[in-house]
């Protein structure tokens, strides 16, 4: 009888010990490739390259869902956007800005060219010319050399 005992609980501790075994070969190769795949995101958006970098975090939680990177892409995923979003938010500020400050000066013109075409139009100034004094010219003869 004991020696059923040891051998029943030999094979559960074996069983545990593979499935164990199994899913480290099945996991660890995961966990590597999802935390190179990490690295280069983190490497593109460091570089400024945000749409490839969006797309390996992508491929990170496609890929390897259950993993530790998995969970980190998905956090950079979020403040990548949050950070595009924030981006965007300034330029159409400054847009908006430039678009007032244009809007002021395309006011400024119209209401220049309304006082301008409210001034009565100048009469044009006759000034008489002085009467042409007529002198008698006298005609010299050239010589002939």
């Amino acid at each position: 009888m004991r020696v059923r005992t040891v051998l029943v609980v030999t094979a559960l501790l074996s069983s545990i010990l593979g499935a164990v075994v199994a899913y480290l070969v099945l996991t660890v190769p995961n966990d590597i490739q999802a935390a190179a795949l990490m690295k280069s995101a983190r490497r593109q958006i460091a570089a400024g390259d945000n749409e490839r970098a969006r797309q390996s975090l992508s491929k990170i939680v496609q890929q390897y869902p259950r993993t530790d990177a998995a969970a980190a892409a998905t956090v950079a995923l979020a403040s990548l956007n949050d950070s595009e979003r924030k981006k965007l938010a300034a330029e159409v500020a400054a847009l908006r800005s430039e678009a007032a400050a244009r809007q002021k000066q395309i006011e400024g013109m119209a209401k220049r060219i309304d006082e301008i075409a409210a001034r009565p139009i100048p009469q044009p100034v006759i000034v008489q010319a002085p009467a042409k004094k007529t002198t008698k010219r006298t005609t010299t003869k050239r010589r002939k050399h």
